[in-house]
């Protein structure tokens, strides 16, 4: 069935697309939005007992009474974990169990590449994105529907997996290659918004823009596709939407956050870029190589980023590590991944 639709992909793309492109000056911003880092971070995602591994979706849950912040955290080798953060500073985890359900339903998949996670919290929903791998990379590119046990997400099992269906399917599969698929996926009220980590060029190198994809939530129906080809962004590797045709995403190959404004057309209203540094957690006069993946607002007041250890560049050189304490250089050699916070004004 995937193979079919490829024969006439690219007569019906270029008419659907030639209507959706966005021309859009870059950088323009009216609210005077501005986020700050937050005292005492960044930090490493771990605690003395438990550490996360290849960390690339991040999705608030809830404060509970006595101010301790839930997440969701998804890595992209097949893990999902629950994250507690007390006093600001105090981690603590548990790790999200799969049915035999689960476990069969993803057995075939070549790599349990997980991405973006995201929870609606207009209907309570949970949605992992997955990227397909391997020669068949299509059979396994998605977004997925997880069914926590007794329905309820506080659970620590998942029993099941729904995939959603987009259509239309050329434009859902479209520039989807393996190991490059949805990296970014949130939800406002109404619509979907999927992310596609980058177009890649005709030489399978990474592009200067990439797409993204709105849907109607309840026909799953993709109403709008938007370049960045003129909006300066390169990659989408992670999304959140705060509010109603508003985004926040993550520009990982530029180091940048930006937030997106909508008309009711989903045509951009506004647009601001936030240069991220990513400093060495106790040592802000150090940068290392960021590999920024995950972004999650918490009361719309802070925001949390994760960095997705990049196994090439993730180890600063020597010089620097020179000057960090054995602990700082053991957790770069494990490839521990770094939570980054900042304060929205």
């Amino acid at each position: 069935m995937i193979n079919s639709f490829f024969l006439m992909r690219s007569i019906l793309l270029s008419l659907i697309i030639s209507s959706v492109l966005v021309i859009f000056p870059v950088g323009q911003d009216s609210t005077g939005l501005q986020i700050h880092p937050a005292k005492n971070y960044p930090r490493w995602l771990m605690n003395d007992v438990y550490n996360t591994n290849q960390t690339s979706g991040m999705t608030f849950l809830t404060e509970n009474d006595d101010g301790k912040l839930e997440f969701l955290l998804a890595d992209d080798i097949g893990k999902i974990h629950r994250l507690f953060i007390q006093d600001d500073t105090l981690f603590s985890f548990s790790e999200i169990k799969f049915s035999h359900e689960v476990i069969e339903y993803l057995t075939d998949f070549p790599k349990l590449d997980f991405e973006d996670i995201c929870y609606d919290r207009f209907t309570g929903e949970v949605y992992l994105t997955i990227e397909g791998n391997g020669k068949d990379h299509l059979l396994y590119h998605g977004i997925y529907k997880l069914k926590f046990k007794d329905n309820n997400i506080f659970q620590d099992s998942v029993v099941k997996l729904e995939r959603l269906e987009f259509t239309p399917q050329e434009m859902f599969y479209n520039y989807l290659l393996p190991n490059i698929g949805y990296e970014g996926f949130t939800a406002d009220e109404n619509y979907f918004y999927l992310g596609l980590e980058n177009e890649q060029t005709l030489e399978g190198s990474f592009s200067g823009q990439t797409v993204i994809r709105i849907s109607d939530k309840h026909s799953l129906a993709i109403v709008k596709e938007i370049s960045t080809e003129n909006i300066g962004l390169s990659t989408v590797c992670g999304l959140y939407s705060d509010e109603n045709f508003s985004l926040w995403g993550i520009d990982r190959n530029h180091k940048k956050v930006f937030k997106l404004l909508f008309d009711e057309y989903f045509n951009i209203v506004d647009l601001i870029y936030f240069d991220i540094k990513t400093v060495v957690p106790k040592y802000n006069h150090f940068e290392y190589v960021g590999s920024l993946e995950s972004i999650t607002i918490v009361s719309e007041k802070f925001l949390f980023l994760v960095d997705d250890p990049w196994y090439k560049f993730f180890i600063p050189p020597n010089e620097i590590l020179n000057q960090l304490d054995e602990s700082t250089v053991s957790n770069f050699k494990d490839f521990i991944p770094v939570i980054h916070k900042f304060e929205i004004d």
